[in-house]
């Protein structure tokens, strides 16, 4: 026994998806930002290489040997810098620690907006190109400068604790790098999907403010000068601008950009 076909519901049935659908493409193509295959190749696969530089580079910084630890003097350091020597506090510098790991994750507020939460891939990729070259760019400079931590010329802290790899990578600062490049990108794209938000100048002040803190937690700790979390503020500020930006769509030319979003994929072009 065959089932009729009804040619009318398959014709509403269809009709009602391609609404959908193009519903849907619609409200992709408001979005600011686009995936570009060739731009974004060519940020992965520098960061990647940026990233394999630098790892190396870091692991190979030796550890402070009894003579450089013998040669160590404030004086030397810079009248500006110079008052750091004198800080270290290991609760202080775990406690940035937290607060990194907050600053990190605070992207993740975007899942509260409809709006946004829609190109979650696109935000997502952005944001892991940004973390990578604030990232990265710090290791490559640790590596490279080697530069003695404040808390080495402490005479209070024990010599036992200075004479590691770790205690030469003070420039410049990771944490403010990463604290700065994710309080940057999220205000940044907040701003581009909200640009008449009156919420815009607390969502600023806000994570600019938690990247503050952490930058100066850093230097209470002893674990970096002041020149180090400026420099690293100053990195981590411009990825998290100028990725977003090199992604915005009316940097984009003519053509068809893909997005996913949680409903799917919606394909767009622009003319």
């Amino acid at each position: 026994m065959g089932i009729k076909f009804n040619s009318h519901i398959y014709k509403l049935a269809l009709t009602s998806m391609c609404l959908m659908f193009m519903q849907y493409i619609s409200t992709n193509c408001e979005s600011p930002y686009k995936l570009d295959w060739t731009q974004d190749g060519i940020i992965i696969g520098s960061g990647i290489g940026l990233g394999t530089v630098s790892l190396i580079l870091d692991n190979n910084v030796k550890p402070m040997t009894i003579d450089e630890f013998n040669n160590l003097n404030r004086n030397d350091i810079n009248g500006f810098d110079r008052f750091a020597t004198g800080k270290y506090s290991d609760n202080i510098s775990k406690l940035s620690d937290y607060a990194l790991g907050t600053s990190i994750v605070s992207p993740l507020l975007f899942i509260f907006s409809d709006k946004i939460k829609n190109d979650w891939f696109t935000i997502g990729v952005m944001y892991g190109e940004t973390m990578m070259f604030s990232g990265f760019l710090s290791y490559l400079a640790k590596g490279t400068v080697q530069r003695i931590r404040p808390y080495a010329y402490n005479t209070e802290i024990p010599t036992v604790w200075k004479l590691n790899s770790d205690a030469k990578k003070s420039f410049f600062s990771g944490h403010s790098s990463i604290a700065f490049s994710s309080a940057v990108f999220l205000s940044v794209v907040y701003s581009d999907y909200f640009p008449d938000s009156d919420y815009k100048p607390y969502v600023w002040g806000a994570s600019l403010l938690l990247a503050s803190g952490i930058g100066i937690m850093r230097i209470e700790s002893g674990d970096h000068f002041p020149t180090d979390v400026i420099v690293g503020a100053i990195v981590g500020s411009a990825s998290g601008y100028l990725i977003p930006y090199l992604h915005r769509s009316e940097n984009k030319d003519e053509g068809v950009s893909i997005n996913f979003g949680i409903n799917g994929v919606g394909v767009c072009y622009k003319f």
